[in-house]
């Protein structure tokens, strides 16, 4: 009875080690920017034409970009009124902080007064 135990308890101590070794990835520290691009300009045309090459900087700078999909946001002006804006979410990832390179590109091609990126660090795992 001893020894079967003993077998037993090895056996669980051996799949033990062998699922704790397969759960543990390698990761590396990322850091994820989320933002908006405004849907119109300011002076009322559709920025729907700026897009591709927005994308193209984002794929040639990241590697990639998620398009989370459009949506309302809103803020107040100067004056305290509320204004609505449509918008297009993206998230990409990198290896620095790049919220300013994402700000200056979003104030020169689509003119936006107060880019909204959110920054914050996440793990990326690897196989």
């Amino acid at each position: 009875m001893l020894r079967a135990t003993l077998r037993l308890l090895c056996c669980l101590a051996l799949a033990s080690a062998c699922l704790a070794g397969t759960a543990r990835a390698e990761s590396r520290q990322v850091f994820a920017h989320l933002f908006t691009v405004p849907a119109d300009l300011p002076a009322g045309g559709d920025a729907s034409a700026r897009i591709p090459a927005l994308e193209e900087w984002l794929a040639g700078s990241f590697g990639g970009f998620t398009r989370l999909g459009s949506g309302d946001g809103g803020w107040k002006n100067e004056q305290g009124k509320i204004e609505i804006q449509g918008n297009v979410v993206y998230l990409v990832t990198a290896n620095r902080d790049y919220a300013k390179e994402i700000a200056a590109r979003l104030v020169a091609d689509f003119g936006e007064r107060m880019p909204y990126i959110l920054v914050f660090a996440a793990d990326q795992f690897l196989k």
